[in-house]
């Protein structure tokens, strides 16, 4: 009887797994994973600046933890990133993207703006480039890619090479965004 049960059993799995589709092959090489999404070249940030309300006239210089945060509608901690643009990619789109968070909580939102001055090492919170444009918005939830919530200004001409800057600010209060930026954060795709 038990012999009967297992082989009765067994030709049940063996129509259920031959009634499964397929998986396509999986995808290994990181050619096939960059025509995929679109993305012909990354460009991580070259700097980060961190500027503090609570300490506005000093300048905390470069380091590789940005830190983006408000808490009671005070103590504003806003990051400065900078992006060296290779030669090679005017005439191609840009788009400015957002992954790999150490850390958030809050609303995990924040915005991002383009600066008038990529020269940004020395800058403090009373004294740093001005904002030039909006560029869009993101919502961070997780360790993955951030949710675009508005994205009119993230995809733009790439420029000649060189330097830019943008400035990343918290939406909403009792709100930290925290990432570290040789492999995370703000971060451009080349289109």
């Amino acid at each position: 009887m038990k012999t009967a049960i297992f082989s009765s059993a067994l030709a049940i799995f063996a129509t259920l797994a031959t009634a499964l589709p397929t998986a396509a092959p999986a995808e290994t090489s990181v050619e096939n994973l960059v025509t995929r999404d679109q993305v012909k070249q990354v460009i991580n940030s070259s700097a980060v600046v961190n500027i503090n309300e609570d300490t506005p006239g000093t300048a905390l210089g470069v380091t590789n933890k940005a830190i983006v945060s408000r808490v009671d509608n005070k103590h504003n901690s806003q990051a400065l990133v900078k992006f060296d643009f290779p030669e090679g990619i005017t005439g191609s789109e840009c788009r400015l993207a957002f992954a790999y968070s150490t850390q958030f909580s809050g609303t995990g939102e924040i915005q991002v703006f383009a600066i008038g001055d990529a020269n940004i090492a020395g800058a403090t919170f009373d004294q740093r480039p001005f904002r030039d444009q909006f560029k869009g918005s993101f919502r961070v939830s997780g360790w993955g890619e951030a949710t675009v919530v508005d994205g009119s200004g993230l995809t733009f001409d790439c420029p000649a090479k060189g330097a830019k800057a943008y400035e990343v600010v918290s939406i909403g209060d009792n709100n930290e965004v925290v990432w570290y930026a040789p492999w995370g954060g703000l971060r451009i795709d080349v289109l």
